[in-house]
């Protein structure tokens, strides 16, 4: 279902990993090494603070920890860029052996693939909301994050309560995640907001709208996100 490249590595991999464990024994060893890259780099991370906080390990000598950080090297930390053309290679090639292991579910006759994505895509969905505050006209304004065929990576929009309990609710975008990317030239992936509470915005006119809010965003669906006020 994923539009952009980048984000589709990142849902082929985790199929990949369960083709891995089901129908492929030969790949068992690759996709678990794969499944515990997070861990492996916490701990590379954390032997290097270690190495940095304490210059001598307990015999009194530097090479007990330098010993350690090094063997916990994870020879699949280059995965962690997921754009890179490394990382895509990698992802097609385990795209390649799902489809051979399950079959393409765009040709496998059921019809679930295409259900299931005019389902997602749908504008029949109900748009989950979140209050940010009134208006001037004393409107409750309403937060949606919306994506659909002719938006795959999203808007950010907002409406007022009265219109959004029409059949028929009038949006304005706030943010076209789509044009940013392209603006950009990043692959930028929602990853959540987070508003600055009214009783602590001093331009909130006294805890009546939310004006500060902080926007999570990843590269290609990356696990790091880079914040945008």
């Amino acid at each position: 279902m994923a539009r952009s490249t980048s984000a589709a590595a990142v849902v082929v991999v985790t199929t990949a990993t369960i083709a891995g464990l089901l129908l492929i024994p030969t790949a068992r060893a690759f996709t678990s090494r794969l499944f515990i890259t997070s861990t492996s780099t916490f701990s590379r991370r954390s032997a290097r603070v270690l190495s940095s906080a304490s210059a001598t390990g307990a015999d009194g000598s530097a090479a007990a920890v330098s010993a350690a950080a090094d063997d916990s090297e994870d020879p699949y930390a280059w995965l962690e860029d997921v754009e890179s053309k490394e990382s895509l290679d990698f992802a097609k090639a385990a795209n390649e052996a799902c489809l051979n292991a399950l079959g393409d579910p765009k040709t496998s006759g059921t019809g679930t693939y295409d259900r299931v994505l005019e389902a997602l895509e749908s504008d029949d969905r109900i748009p989950h909301v979140k209050k940010y505050g009134r208006d001037d006209d004393g409107q409750d304004i309403m937060f949606n994050f919306w994506k659909d065929g002719n938006n795959p990576k999203g808007l950010w929009r907002r409406t007022t309560l009265s219109s959004y309990r029409t059949d028929d609710p009038k949006w304005k975008t706030v943010l076209d995640l789509d044009e940013l990317a392209r603006k950009d030239g990043i692959s930028w992936v929602w990853k959540g907001s987070s508003a600055l509470p009214r009783a602590r915005d001093p331009m909130s006119n006294n805890g009546q709208r939310v004006t500060r809010t902080l926007l999570s965003l990843s590269r290609g669906g990356a696990d790091a996100t880079y914040l945008k006020e």
